[in-house]
């Protein structure tokens, strides 16, 4: 996977929409098997090209949205992107998994800097996910995690309380762990410092774990002592017999 930064423009965006999607129509028999019928593949890329023309619009400054509406019209958008995945997955188009990643993260940054609270964060994190895993330049993984942390800002109340942590793939979750591998891994000691502390706020109750799996890597690789000095105090801070 490429780790060239992501780029949160509507354009571009779309351009990546409209890949995956044409990938889809390719094969629209079968997406069409696992849609109603008047939900299909064709009505989804119509319904797409109509978001993509409004958010362009939005983005140019040529259109305006009242908060309640701009909420409504990124969660619609959101839920379109979640569509075309969720096809991309049951037709099993394996080579379009960047381009629905790299869509998701920049779709969740678009909509928070449009000021829109998502309350929508599944594509988003784990696109994010899957980005990060594949990235392993210093200079991207600290973009990614000030990526994350924009859309983080932008979660509902209802995301941020994180009241129930029975499913342990909960986009919150995903997202915050994400961030701080991000920022573990680009061995920036002040990024690991800023990170572990909001961690620490929104997911108490994994931070020891992390933070030993973090040691743990750490322990077999060639990493400065400043890293490890951030991960062994914030271990003290978080012992792992700490109540969660």
């Amino acid at each position: 996977m490429s780790t060239h930064p992501l780029v949160i423009e509507i354009d571009a965006i779309s351009d990546l929409a409209l890949e995956v999607t044409q990938a889809v129509l390719a094969r629209s028999d079968e997406a069409q098997a696992v849609m109603e019928e008047d939900a299909g593949p064709i009505a989804l890329a119509r319904a797409l090209s109509d978001f993509f023309q409004i958010a362009g619009a939005l983005e140019s400054g040529a259109a305006r949205l009242e908060q309640e509406e701009l909420d409504e019209f990124c969660a619609y958008g959101l839920d379109l992107l979640d569509r075309l995945a969720f096809l991309v997955r049951k037709v099993e188009i394996m080579d379009k998994r960047e381009s629905v990643a790299r869509m998701f993260a920049s779709m969740g940054v678009w909509v928070a800097r449009r000021g829109a609270v998502i309350d929508n964060l599944e594509g988003t994190a784990d696109g994010f996910g899957t980005i990060v895993n594949a990235t392993s330049g210093a200079a991207e993984l600290r973009g990614l995690c000030a990526l994350m942390e924009e859309v983080v800002d932008a979660a509902s109340v209802r995301l941020q309380l994180d009241e129930e942590r029975s499913d342990a793939w909960r986009p919150w979750r995903v997202i915050n762990l994400n961030a701080g591998i991000a920022a573990t891994r680009s061995l920036d000691p002040q990024l690991m410092e800023q990170t572990f502390e909001k961690m620490g706020r929104r997911l108490p109750y994994d931070m020891p774990g992390f933070l030993a799996d973090g040691m743990r890597q750490a322990a077999f690789q060639n990493v400065p002592d400043a890293v490890t000095d951030v991960l062994r105090r914030h271990m003290a801070k978080w012992p792992g017999n700490a109540p969660h």
